[in-house]
């Protein structure tokens, strides 16, 4: 025989909350901007990741077009990551640290970093 684990009438549903006053979506606390994508990952948790803005964007289609003519390779998440790096450096010694420091491997000749920081500043501006 099944055992029944619910006491009579109890259906499970009771345990859902009911929606806050309003019952409008936005009513509630705010959660963030609602621009974001979900990155699965193989490895760890998945996580929320907000997208960029329209400067960086930009950024990082110019950096992805710099890293394509320096390096003969295109990779979107590279160049937003040197954007993200370089988007509140003061110079491009600043910036230069900062990649040499996580993106070390890579061994950027100077005259790229000096490009990857005028395409960072060009965006900032609205220079496109």
């Amino acid at each position: 025989k099944r055992r029944r684990t619910q006491a009579a009438g109890d259906s499970g549903w009771d345990m859902i909350s009911q929606r806050s006053a309003g019952g409008r979506p936005g009513s509630g606390p705010q959660l963030g901007t609602g621009r974001g994508t979900l990155r699965l990952r193989s490895r760890g948790p998945a996580t929320v990741e907000d997208l960029p803005s329209a400067f960086e964007e930009k950024a990082i289609e110019k950096v992805d077009d710099l890293l394509e003519s320096y390096m003969g390779i295109r990779d979107t998440e590279l160049a937003a990551t040197m954007v993200e790096l370089g988007k509140d450096k003061r110079n491009p010694d600043e910036l230069a640290e900062a990649l040499d420091e996580r993106l070390g491997d890579f061994a950027f000749p100077d005259e790229f970093v000096f490009d990857v920081w005028g395409a960072i500043g060009d965006a900032k501006v609205g220079r496109y």
